[in-house]
């Protein structure tokens, strides 16, 4: 099979593909990966076809507009934001997205790219699979969406999915009706995730099902599959992820250090978490590894515990910290927990609060939302993240998910769906049976 994967936003929303790319290439398919220009260094350095996409989400994220936004910490701007650049990039954004699904047999797509990628499966008559790597979306009876998590009863547990489902069919609906008439399809008078929903397209989310179980009242094309990884050595080998010198050196010499990244996602109010950092090598004895990503962190403080990275391995240096503090990306909580290192989400928008209340539901770490942090909270959830009851819980859950098969139910599932528009006899799916509870 010739397998499109399009993905659109940040390192966070690309990295599984990569291990996903990956898992399907061992099993003889073509694959090739869409996205922003800015990370065609790194696909193709796991020897994955790149075919790029409009755009530069570090770009984006870095401009004075951006920037702004990203400091006055409001969710709602960011989004505003985001599918605002989208709109205003619509046309050559497009163009690009056509280029590339021409060139592909079957898509894969995750949410924030079906207004354009759906519009041209469906004219292209190309089948079509999502994935998410985030907490559900897909209404269920059994617990409410993680913002509207004020109640828990079904009728209100539906409404909450119905209402998520109704704020982003208002953000992308004037550019969906709009591509679709240029591209000679009728108008949608449904919102797009209900009228994708109907053709009973693979709703794949890669999130393990020890944090979150899949309901029962689903139909059988969503699924939880369970996360996706790169398997380590393929990381080892890659360029942009050797560890440097200085850093296998500072590591050695010292206590396990506190490790502080926030990766692509962006932190608009730097000067707090400057003051923050300098307050915590002040107050205690901690050393602190930390990566600033795509953020802009400038006048860092000078200090023997203190080492700054733009970004490191997580998979070979994780191991070798104590806890980690980030913002609540899905792929980063995976390689924590999966390494056993209780974690401290300082949450800033979309799902990141959610999974911050997951993580505090079973006990394996702290959430602090952006707004709310100060160095002695800070100081407070470190301490906290150290008691053996978290570590136990974290040592628990870190089993399960090394156990979970993620990448090869995630393969299995994608083959045996594309398939059936093939005649081909599909693989056996190995999807874990025994699914966890909500919280």
């Amino acid at each position: 099979m010739n397998i499109g994967i399009f993905t659109y936003g940040t390192r966070g929303d690309l990295q599984p593909y990569v291990a996903l790319a990956l898992g399907l290439k061992a099993k003889g398919h073509e694959v090739t990966i869409s996205a922003t220009e800015d990370f065609k260094e790194f696909v193709e350095g796991f020897n994955i076809s790149f075919q790029p996409l409009f755009g530069n989400a570090e770009g984006m994220m870095n401009s004075a507009e951006g920037q702004s936004i990203l400091k006055s910490e409001n969710p709602i701007k960011l989004m505003k934001y985001y599918f605002k650049v989208l709109h205003d990039s619509r046309e050559p954004l497009r163009k690009s997205y056509f280029t590339a699904i021409s060139k592909v047999d079957f898509i894969i797509a995750n949410a924030m790219t079906l207004p354009i990628v759906s519009t041209i499966a469906e004219k292209q008559n190309k089948k079509m699979a999502i994935t998410y790597f985030m907490p559900p979306v897909v209404p269920t009876k059994e617990f409410p969406l993680g913002d509207f998590d004020f109640f828990n009863f079904s009728w209100y547990n539906k409404l909450t999915y119905k209402i998520a489902q109704g704020f982003f069919w208002k953000f992308v609906k004037k550019d969906t009706n709009e591509y679709r008439k240029e591209l000679g399809l009728a108008e949608l008078k449904e919102n797009l995730i209900s009228h994708i929903d109907k053709q009973k397209v693979l709703d794949l989310y890669c999130i393990s099902p020890s944090l979150i179980s899949q309901p029962k009242d689903w139909e059988s094309h969503h699924k939880i599959s369970g996360f996706l990884t790169v398997p380590l050595q393929v990381r080892k080998e890659h360029s942009l992820d050797k560890t440097p010198d200085e850093l296998s050196v500072w590591l050695d010499n010292g206590s396990k250090p506190i490790y502080i990244g926030f990766g692509s996602n962006g932190v608009g109010n730097t000067e707090k978490f400057i003051s923050i950092i300098k307050e915590v090598l002040e107050k205690t004895n901690e050393r602190i590894l930390f990566c600033t990503g795509w953020s802009l962190f400038d006048n860092l403080p000078a200090h023997n515990n203190l080492f700054i990275s733009k970004y490191v391995n997580h998979e070979t240096i994780l191991p070798k910290c104590k806890v980690g503090i980030f913002h609540g990306g899905a792929g980063t909580l995976a390689t924590m927990l999966r390494n056993n290192l209780p974690v401290i989400i300082v949450s800033f928008y979309t799902d990141q609060p959610t999974w911050g209340k997951i993580v505090e539901r079973k006990k394996l770490g702290i959430h602090i939302p952006a707004k709310k942090i100060t160095a002695d909270k800070l100081i407070a959830a470190i301490e906290l993240s150290q008691t053996e009851e978290i570590k136990d819980n974290v040592r628990t859950i870190g089993q399960l998910i090394r156990n979970e098969r993620g990448l090869e139910n995630a393969v299995a599932e994608i083959q045996d769906y594309f398939s059936n528009s093939l005649n081909i006899p599909p693989p056996r799916c190995h999807l874990t049976p025994k699914m966890t509870s909500w919280g």
